[in-house]
């Protein structure tokens, strides 16, 4: 009974309604057209008994260059594999217990990696990284090499 009630007075409604145009128009901007060169990083020779995270920390140096870009407001992604080193998401490198920490070079704090984060930043003042080696507290190394990577995804912000 109820349910009919409703019903009437949506038929009541829809009697004293008048159709109006509507028109939206949507324009979608494609990424911008940027190049990014740089950055490989070669920690070289190192002591597994002194990687603490903050030894052999190395500029993450790229470049990128979005000549045509629309807007100067961009934000910035990486992603890649990841392992949990200490309660951080750094990249893996293929051995247990160990990785590579991506850092904002102006405070050596965690740059975020994955799908999900995302870091604003103006292209005038690009964010500088870098990379230093972790290994999981109580973690025993043994010597190999190691490598890892990363893409980087530039979108408007």
């Amino acid at each position: 009974m109820l349910l009919l009630g409703v019903s009437g007075i949506y038929n009541i409604i829809l009697a004293n309604s008048k159709p109006v145009d509507f028109i939206l128009q949507v324009h979608v901007d494609p990424p911008p057209p940027c190049s990014v060169t740089g950055s490989s990083v070669d920690f070289q020779t190192v002591n597994i008994n002194d990687i603490n995270g903050s030894n052999y920390r190395k500029d993450a140096g790229y470049t990128l260059s979005c000549p045509d870009r629309k807007a100067d407001d961009l934000r910035m992604q990486l992603r890649g594999n990841t392992t949990t080193i200490n309660g951080e998401k750094v990249v893996d490198v293929g051995g247990p217990g160990f990785g590579i920490r991506i850092e904002n070079a102006d405070n050596n704090s965690l740059f975020s990696i994955g799908e999900n984060n995302w870091t604003p930043f103006n292209i005038t003042s690009q964010p500088k990284l870098n990379a230093v080696p972790v290994k999981q507290s109580g973690a025993q190394l043994s010597g190999a090499d190691f490598s890892g990577s990363l893409t980087m995804v530039v979108d408007y912000q």
